[in-house]
């Protein structure tokens, strides 16, 4: 691709700069000498492109001009400006930017300070602990929380999101989200609207009330009511307060006001079926304005689902099958689940190696069930967009594919990324298509968007342009190869979780091994535990939150990586071993 500046004024401009600077790509993209490129010109046109417009409406050859943050013109013979940068679309798609539905992104895990056991000795009434230990903190605002400079905005953006609905990491009730765009050097930069959502999940506090999904509902329907209580006596109390003593004010009873009054709506996490059935009729009971994000059981819930009739946002995280080296574990899901036998028997101990491969063969059917959640959600009529919560932006692509690959129309898929997204978080007028007067958020491709050959190119964010540079590949495999990294030893680790970091201890002895923690001081043994070069992974069974899957790359004595928690998400670990193995 060539870019090219039309303007007289720009070209004197880059006369007069040195050499090696009238060189260097355009303004606007995210370098790390962009400061030091002078800003010429905010306009850009991308011409000669395929352009997709909205999910099943293109211009098959056409310009898109981009002027200031916002499209200008789109269309067969619209004429570049002159002082616009362009890029020769050739061979290039371009599609309406992705909008996240609901993620953390911007939002780092916050670290713990002292002792989490000590603290939880602190609590003088388990029954009613003090807000923030009970996860209630409804009142803070997820824009204080971002972090321009987070890792996590460039990699989602790199996948092609351009926006997204993001909201603070916590238990219960963590706060109120913000539409943002995924670019910025401050928060101020990033926030395209605040106050769109009151966040929760059914995600109970660890040894204090609500410590259990039933004491996270009941906890919210207390709340709620008496939000109304107290909302109502403010109201008389403003009507007339003469001879009234003012009504006290409480944050987390005042952040429910704008629910109550229908301004706000809740965004609640779920999970699997029984989560949907408790929160609808929560959200029957209390007749509060409801959106669900998760969903990832939703597949037993249809009808409930088409009933409610409200916005739905699906998870874009798909269950991985185990690591397998047998011959079974290379098999597709598919045919994997044509081997289930229902009425498979064990009547000795010959009979293990058959009730393994059908164990193996029934968790491909299950898996299964997963990858079709989105196409049946279409089948079933229900509109609904994408949350990235808990998804592996790398795989992300990747999982929208095997979405597709399982029946769910690509049209519907892009509809999902982009204007189906807009018009459930209302904002469908200025984002969503690639239409004049919307915002500049595209994506452009070097092919369709669901090709699995295809590359993102470029992705615009408010008319800011960033080139996406393919990730090299691991240059080091065939070292690897000759000298593998080596997992044995104790490993000294730290987990950013939501309730700050958690100090682990991770001990490898050949194939097997243990994991314990400052909250989990039982040595827990290692499944699945399989080193591939660099690469460590295992999983670990918890009372607390089912099988916990840990993913670590290895360079020398330090390893980092993601541990993946069932309702909370990916959350980032850093190890360095202290002892072991032998050299």
């Amino acid at each position: 691709m060539r870019l090219r500046c039309f303007a007289f004024t720009g070209f004197l401009l880059l006369v007069a700069l040195p050499l090696d600077l009238s060189a260097q790509q355009p303004p606007g993209q995210q370098a790390p000498n962009r400061n030091d490129i002078p800003t010429i010109t905010r306009t850009y046109a991308i011409t000669n492109a395929r352009i997709v417009v909205a999910p099943g409406q293109e211009i098959p050859r056409g310009t898109v001009v981009l002027r200031n943050g916002v499209i200008e013109a789109v269309g067969l013979d619209v004429p570049v400006p002159s002082d616009a940068w362009v890029l020769e679309g050739d061979s290039l798609v371009v599609y309406a930017g992705f909008i996240d539905g609901l993620s953390h992104v911007g939002v780092p895990a916050p670290r713990r300070q002292g002792n989490q056991n000590e603290q939880r000795r602190r609590v003088r009434n388990p029954g009613d602990p003090p807000p923030e230990r009970a996860g209630l903190t409804p009142e803070r605002d997820v824009r204080t929380l971002l972090k321009a400079d987070d890792a996590s905005i460039e990699k989602l953006r790199r996948v092609g999101f351009t926006m997204a609905h993001v909201v603070p990491r916590g238990r219960m009730l963590p706060g109120q989200g913000a539409l943002i765009f995924l670019r910025g050097q401050t928060p101020a930069e990033m926030v395209y609207q605040g106050e769109v959502s009151l966040f929760a999940q059914l995600e109970p506090a660890q040894g204090v009330y609500p410590a259990t999904d039933m004491a996270v509902l009941a906890r919210f329907r207390q709340l709620y009511r008496e939000a109304a209580r107290r909302r109502q006596h403010a109201t008389l109390y403003a009507s007339d307060p003469r001879g009234l003593e003012p009504p006290p004010y409480d944050p987390v009873h005042a952040a429910f006001f704008p629910v109550l009054e229908k301004r706000l709506p809740v965004f609640f996490y779920t999970e699997d079926a029984l989560d949907i059935h408790r929160v609808l009729a929560l959200q029957q009971q209390l007749d509060f304005p409801l959106r669900l994000a998760g969903l990832a059981g939703s597949f037993d819930v249809l009808e409930k689902l088409k009933q409610a009739n409200i916005p739905l946002f699906l998870t874009l995280d798909l269950p991985e099958a185990p690591k397998d080296t047998s011959k079974l574990g290379k098999l597709p899901d598919d045919s994997l689940a044509a081997r289930h036998n229902t009425y498979l028997h064990v009547s000795s101990y010959r009979d293990v190696p058959a009730e393994i491969e059908n164990l193996k063969a029934r968790q491909a059917k299950e898996r299964i069930k997963y990858y079709k959640t989105a196409a049946r959600l279409h089948e079933a009529g229900l509109r609904f967009g994408f949350s990235t919560r808990g998804a592996d932006p790398d795989k992300i692509l990747g999982n929208l594919r095997t979405m597709i690959q399982y029946g769910l129309p690509e049209e519907a898929a892009l509809a999902a990324l982009t204007i189906d997204a807009a018009r459930l978080l209302g904002i469908d007028r200025a984002a969503g298509t690639v239409e004049a007067g919307k915002l500049a958020n595209l994506v452009v491709t070097t092919g369709p968007l669901f090709d699995e050959k295809t590359r993102i190119r470029y992705v615009f964010v408010a008319g800011e342009l960033f080139k996406i540079k393919e990730q090299a590949r691991r240059s080091r495999t065939r070292e690897a190869a000759t000298t593998p990294a080596r997992a044995e030893g104790t490993w000294s680790c730290t987990v950013d979780s939501p309730d700050g970091a958690i100090d682990t201890t991770l001990r490898i002895e050949g194939q097997s091994g243990t994991l314990s923690s400052s909250v989990m001081p039982e040595e827990l043994p290692l499944e699945d535990l399989t080193m591939e070069g660099a690469q460590l992974t295992f999983s670990v069974m918890t009372n607390a939150y089912g099988r916990v899957e840990a993913r670590l790359t290895l360079s020398g004595e330090a390893a980092e990586g993601t541990i993946d928690v069932p309702g909370v998400g990916a959350l980032p670990i850093r190890c360095t071993r202290t002892s072991g193995p032998e050299r």
